[in-house]
């Protein structure tokens, strides 16, 4: 019993000892110097400049144009002249039908044109032998009237056979397919050897690359501001990319819808993009950011100082060498900056890393800071 006794004894002073190095080291041994010396704090003055008004929404990249290549003649496809993927210029042959037989209607419509043109001759030849005829009545009127009448009709003839002509040249020109703008193939449907028909199936797609749109909606309580930057002037966006956040492109905002869309609540927008980045596909998601102006003399913090209790947002402010509690309402914030208002003036500094033993009121040292910016800072009234 006695051991045991001895042995809760030790285990107990053991125990303290080491609860108090433990209290003395986090309390860096203030109750040894009695007062205590000021904690070292990180801080960053508050800015006092203009800040951008921006409204940041999710939105999806398109191509401006969008055209589906469809055959306008039937015929078998004899040459694919391009891949998936590759970049086309206006005017380009992407495919090449069999155009035999447009040829052969070619030269049938040629012949038939040409015997239409020889009776429309002799047509009208007999026509200018008759008529000096008529007058003195060597020839009966009804013999004329037949004259004329078949002139006519070697005339309209003719002309339907020059309109074959021109169909069967038609024909021959969209056996070969071409590119109507510049721009990159889209998935090929169809390969050599296939019938195709003739406004059948979409051969291929065109995007244009030259020309791209994002579409994107704004929330109905972003729309008064986007109104209001509209009537100033431009809006301009900046286009960033949902995994990196990196700027790719910038872009101005080009439609806006007349009407609100009731099922969402949002105004459907687009954006065209101004020099666009190859790294840019259509059907991509990207971070649409309209700029709407600038906020003058904006009070700017960074997000790191933020404090927040159920009361609301708040700062640390080094006022008189003491770590002062500034309640503040957060307006925007921007790539880690946030606006503020509240009681705080240009230069006063925020503390951005909140110590554990940090108190309100308590005393606190610039991290770095030369004696006269200390001095400065303590000028300040709380």
């Amino acid at each position: 019993m006695k051991l045991r006794i001895l042995f809760f004894v030790i285990v107990s002073a053991l125990v303290a000892g080491v609860a108090y190095r433990v209290h003395y080291a986090n309390t860096g041994g203030d109750e040894k110097r009695g007062s205590g010396q000021p904690l070292k704090v990180k801080t960053v003055p508050v800015a006092v400049r203009d800040f951008p008004r921006v409204v940041e929404l999710p939105g999806t990249l398109e191509a401006a144009q969008q055209v589906a290549i469809v055959a306008q003649t039937s015929g078998t496809l004899q040459r694919q002249h391009v891949q998936e993927g590759d970049a086309v210029r206006a005017g380009q042959v992407l495919f090449s039908l069999d155009a035999r037989p447009a040829q052969a209607r070619i030269a049938q419509s040629e012949a038939t044109l040409a015997g239409a043109r020889a009776e429309v001759a002799e047509a009208q030849q007999k026509l200018e032998r008759l008529t000096p005829l008529m007058q003195p009545g060597y020839i009966s009127r009804q013999e004329y009237d037949d004259a004329k009448l078949a002139l006519e009709s070697a005339r309209a003839r003719a002309g339907t056979a020059g309109a074959e002509l021109e169909a069967a040249r038609l024909d021959a020109q969209y056996a070969q397919i071409r590119a109507p703008i510049a721009g990159r193939i889209g998935r090929i449907a169809v390969r050599p050897g296939s019938l195709v028909q003739a406004g059948g199936e979409t051969l291929t797609t065109l995007l244009a690359t030259d020309e791209i749109d994002v579409r994107a909606s704004v929330a109905q309580q972003d729309w008064p501001q986007l109104a209001l930057a509209r009537k100033q002037g431009r809006v301009m966006a900046d286009i960033f990319l949902d995994s990196d956040h990196t700027l790719r492109a910038q872009g101005e905002l080009v439609f806006v819808d007349a009407q609100i869309d009731a099922t969402t609540g949002t105004v459907p927008i687009k954006v065209r993009l101004i020099g666009a980045s190859p790294a840019l596909l259509s059907g991509q998601g990207v971070q649409v950011r309209l700029q709407l102006g600038t906020e003058p003399n904006a009070k700017v913090v960074p997000e790191a100082a933020l404090q927040h209790a159920q009361q609301g947002a708040y700062v640390y402010v080094v006022r008189g060498g003491k770590a002062v509690v500034q309640a503040v309402e957060q307006i925007r914030s921007l790539d880690g900056e946030q606006v503020v208002e509240g009681e705080l003036s240009a230069g006063e500094p925020v503390l951005i890393e909140i110590p554990q033993r940090l108190k309100a009121g308590g005393k606190v040292e610039l991290e770095g800071a030369k004696k006269a910016d200390q001095a400065a800072g303590a000028g300040k009234g709380p």
